[in-house]
């Protein structure tokens, strides 16, 4: 199994908090903090140190859009009454549907 390398900054830190203009803030030390930075008390976030087990796989940003903007065709589709919601596709299906599409991989790492 191939290692996933996480870069120790802010961006990757467990107390790093995103206000509502986009500027991140420590939850520890209470200040604005770049992206970059690295302090002390770093702490890789929870959903990247589950990112070596077997659901924890790192998905391609295209995959994740892909699978977004279906959902959100049918959840217009339910709302206009054109779906029902158990009609709706399941991951695996899009899944397969994304890698027939694309010719790609959803995962980053396989």
């Amino acid at each position: 199994m191939k290692k996933v390398r996480i870069k120790e900054c802010c961006a990757s830190c467990r107390h790093k908090r995103v206000e509502n203009d986009g500027s991140r803030v420590c939850s520890l030390l209470q200040i604005k903090v770049q992206q970059q930075f690295k302090c002390q008390k770093w702490a890789v976030t929870d959903s990247l140190s589950q990112t070596h087990w077997h659901m924890g796989k790192v998905k391609r940003r295209e995959y994740l859009v892909f699978v977004f903007e279906i959902w959100m065709q049918e959840r217009e589709a339910i709302d206009n009454g054109i779906l029902l919601p158990e009609d709706v596709a399941t991951l695996d299906s899009l899944r397969e549907r994304f890698e027939l599409e694309t010719g790609l991989s959803p995962f980053m790492i396989h």
